[in-house]
């Protein structure tokens, strides 16, 4: 063979060592990424996030650094070059716990742009319930119903216990209508004391609270005897509304709301306005026609509605008695103002709303103890 041919041959030979078998030529060896900057993707793969704010990106990019294990240990599973094991088996349950370890603060203000998870509060409410009102506590009356409406709820009330105090056959009649109205006059008597707007008799409302209360317990037989005593109690009542000074006896400044307005009185309240309202009001002209009865009606369910809340009450520290309570309060405030814009549907909607929360709540909540 000439020695031509044999250089031919030793030259193949050494570019087939060099390309190898796949005939691919070898990548070029990886640098090192530099500190603080950002490796530039491979090709073929998902480009990386870019640097948070506040860093310095690399002038370049650099290729991405493989992978690497530490040998010594290769029974460890690793993600890229941090060991799996020092990641939490429930991540999201770990971080939202709030327990201190070793005197550390419960909370720590988050930094620019950090995500916190926060862990929510044993017993918090649902949207679906309602804070209670603390017993003894005043309620912001002004906000549920003016005083002008509940001093006509008043006189409504007067005029359906005068009709049935006219004369024996009346009384007789007549007893379940002038309690449950005599037990209006005290609840809205309790309204008009701690309503912050003036009325002529409000510094003596507790004493009206006082003999509707005395009222509810004399009219509870027929005959002559029962009907003086009552017709006697009531026109001290109508006295001290009209101006009157009030009985020389003593009466609380306030009282749980508990101690006023029993929640069954309440109940026969609300089941015949609401009652009135549904047989009465059936189309947008008729509520039209007697906005200001229907208002009224509305106004006084949205005040019972909120005394109920009171945590005088018995289970009224449930916040499942709470949320239909709300639902309740919610209903009523939306027909008044259904009422007022002309929106029969609306009205409507609202009745309906009051009704549910009712048929919801007494099967949980309505026993034997009136409170």
């Amino acid at each position: 063979m000439s020695l031509r041919i044999w250089i031919t041959v030793l030259w193949v030979g050494s570019i087939a060592a060099v390309v190898g078998c796949s005939g691919k030529t070898p990548p070029a060896e990886t640098p090192a990424a530099v500190p603080g900057t950002v490796a530039a993707p491979a090709a073929g793969t998902t480009p990386v996030a870019a640097a948070p704010v506040g860093t310095t990106p690399a002038a370049a990019p650099q290729p991405a650094v493989a992978n690497s294990v530490d040998p010594s240990k290769p029974e460890t599973k690793w993600i890229g070059t941090i060991p799996f094991d020092v990641f939490y088996d429930q991540p999201l349950v770990v971080a939202s716990d709030a327990t201190q370890v070793g005197g550390a603060p419960a909370s720590v203000s988050p930094g620019p742009g950090e995500l916190v998870m926060v862990k929510p509060t044993e017993g918090a409410t649902t949207p679906a319930e309602a804070p209670a009102a603390a017993a003894g506590s005043k309620t912001d009356w002004a906000k549920v119903m003016p005083l002008e409406t509940a001093l006509e709820a008043v006189k409504v009330a007067r005029t359906e216990v005068n009709a049935n105090l006219q004369g024996i056959p009346k009384y007789n009649a007549g007893m379940d209508s002038i309690k449950m109205n005599s037990a209006l006059i005290g609840m809205l008597a309790v309204i008009v004391s701690e309503h912050p707007e003036a009325a002529n008799w409000k510094d003596k409302a507790k004493f009206i609270r006082d003999l509707c209360l005395k009222v509810q317990g004399t009219a509870t037989e027929k005959g002559s005897g029962p009907f003086k005593a009552t017709q006697e109690l009531f026109e001290q009542i109508t006295g001290i509304l009209d101006g009157g000074k009030p009985p020389a006896t003593e009466s609380k400044d306030s009282v749980p709301y508990v101690e006023a307005a029993d929640r069954a009185d309440m109940m026969k309240i609300i089941n015949k306005s609401m009652d009135d309202l549904k047989s009465n009001i059936g189309d947008a002209k008729r509520m039209k026609d007697q906005a200001g009865e229907v208002t009224r009606q509305l106004s006084v369910l949205h005040a019972l509605g909120v005394m109920m809340g009171d945590l005088s009450y018995d289970q009224a520290d449930n916040p499942e008695y709470q949320g239909f309570t709300k639902n309740f309060i919610d209903g009523a405030a939306a027909g008044v103002e259904a009422v007022k814009a002309d929106k029969f549907d609306d009205f409507q909607g609202a009745l309906s709303k009051m009704n549910t929360s009712c048929g919801d709540c007494h099967p949980k909540f309505r026993g034997g103890d009136s409170n």
